[in-house]
């Protein structure tokens, strides 16, 4: 992916970009090591201006040497008893914001390592590289900033060699999400997500395509009247990676609506065009699942994914419908802008009757109302385990990829009742729309597997940058699904 080096020892003459990183008071050491790179007294003046530099809080300078410009940054990392890979990551994002070079090849400083955070240079890069991430695919004058090399001086350099093997790992499942959730719906159609999920063969994924044929000889009518509007056919992909079958067998599961129109309950027309993102549920399980086969985790895992076009046509679904889903449960198509869950009902239930799997975790960009509640900061997560939530709280702790959890309690059942089916695809009143969303969704579980639902609509698509992520496509879920899925099958075992 991009040249990377870790050593005792490292080259700066090619270098054009210096960065240190320091913790706490950092003066002295930015300092001695400028004078090394400079030779010169302005080492000192720059040191300086770095006094007590808090976290997150860069400064930059520009150095003429030997003729040629070379552009010094510093970095604040904040105090040592808050280090953490998460805190690492970020800096390394706010890091690249501050790189002017269009071409930079990087040497990294710092003194911050000490045992127990041996790998934090590891995490920086990670963090540079996440945040570089760009989509000039469509332009004709390529503008962004590129990083040619990165040399990092480092007391520790085995581990930060194998902890960045695996997260470089990590990074190409989240760049997978990034290129598929930002191509047009035109591009990223249903075939095409075909394509991206076969691509995962050749890494030892075994990829099950079922077509309209597949879909109704099993019944999935809730996900097949989604479909109806639409001149693109509709699939459910199945991709198992099972390197070790001893390991509890975990389901992700993911909507993968490559456009959204809203169906005859139309969205409006501003903002419409971001509904080609409403297949990122789909893609973060793609994405998932090349993370893991890439690294050769020893996992028992399978990801499903609904992949259809929500459109408008003469044989579109009509509010009011009633749909027989695969379980036999009826549904009351009340709003056909609440789809996504008539494509989970089926691939739930698919995956309860196929694999059953102890663990399931479906990603999805449900609803709107998830970012009412929690804005931008937190992707909704709902469960009927106390313990699942747990693990997956301490993944997003881990990874920095925030979770907060809010109710299932039957009391909101009551919304999704219908006058003439089992129930109905949208609650009655106005408020909790995530949490009837959810609701709806478990009717689709089986109540003997471990479950989580992961409302992914606020979280997967940012109008502004943010710390490992420009504008646009986020990749949310990848490094969180990765961190949880292969601690949890390095214990052996799962409660029950």
């Amino acid at each position: 992916m991009l040249d990377v080096n870790f050593s005792a020892t490292i080259e700066t003459k090619q270098s054009n970009v210096f960065v240190l990183v320091i913790g706490g008071a950092g003066d002295t050491f930015v300092s001695d090591q400028l004078k090394t790179i400079l030779g010169t007294e302005v080492s000192k003046v720059i040191a300086a201006e770095c006094k007590e530099l808090k976290y997150g809080k860069t400064k930059s300078f520009d150095v003429v040497v030997d003729g040629n410009v070379k552009s010094i940054i510093v970095a604040g990392a904040g105090e040592k008893n808050k280090f953490s890979r998460a805190s690492f990551e970020k800096l390394g994002g706010y890091v690249f914001d501050s790189i002017k070079p269009s071409e930079a090849s990087i040497c990294v400083f710092t003194n911050c390592e000490s045992v127990g955070n041996e790998a934090t240079l590891a995490y920086l890069v990670s963090g540079m590289i996440l945040k570089s991430w760009t989509f000039e695919k469509y332009k004709t004058e390529k503008k962004s900033t590129k990083i040619t090399k990165i040399e990092c001086k480092t007391g520790y350099e085995q581990i930060n060699r194998d902890t960045f093997a695996s997260l470089e790992k990590v990074i190409d499942g989240v760049y997978t999400v990034r290129e598929m959730v930002t191509e047009p719906a035109n591009i990223m159609d249903p075939d095409k997500v075909v394509e991206e999920a076969k691509s995962l063969k050749k890494l030892g994924v075994k990829v099950t395509v079922l077509d309209k044929k597949d879909l109704e000889k099993r019944g999935m009518n809730a996900l097949l009247g989604v479909a109806k509007g639409s001149d693109k056919p509709a699939y459910v992909i199945a991709m198992e990676y099972k390197s070790d079958a001893k390991k509890p067998l975990i389901a992700l599961v993911g909507k993968g609506l490559t456009f959204d129109s809203g169906g005859l309950c139309l969205k409006p027309a501003k903002g419409m065009g971001e509904m080609k993102g409403d297949m990122t549920g789909a893609a973060v399980v793609i994405g998932t699942l090349k993370t893991l086969a890439l690294q050769d985790a020893k996992v028992n895992v399978v990801g499903i994914i609904g992949v259809v076009e929500n459109m408008i046509s003469g044989s579109a679904q009509k509010p009011g419908d009633v749909v027989v889903a695969m379980s036999g449960k009826t549904i009351e198509v009340d709003n056909t802008d609440a789809e996504g869950r008539l494509v989970l009902a089926d691939v739930l239930w698919y995956a309860k009757q196929e694999y059953e799997p102890e663990i399931i975790v479906d990603f999805a960009t449900l609803t709107g109302a998830i970012q009412v509640a929690l804005g931008h900061e937190f992707a909704g997560l709902f469960s009927n385990s106390d313990e699942l939530c747990d693990a997956l709280q301490k993944s997003s702790n881990v990874v920095g990829e925030k979770l907060w959890r809010l109710p299932l309690h039957e009391s909101y059942e009551e919304d999704i009742k219908s006058d003439i089916a089992d129930i109905k695809n949208v609650g009655s009143g106005r408020g909790a729309g995530s949490i009837t969303a959810a609701l709806f969704l478990k009717h689709f579980v089986d109540p003997k597997a471990k479950w989580a639902h992961i409302d992914i609509a606020a979280t997967e698509w940012d109008s502004k940058n943010r710390a490992l992520s420009k504008k646009g496509a986020t990749g949310f879920g990848v490094r969180l699904m990765n961190e949880f899925i292969t601690n949890l099958c390095s214990k052996n075992e799962v409660k029950k």
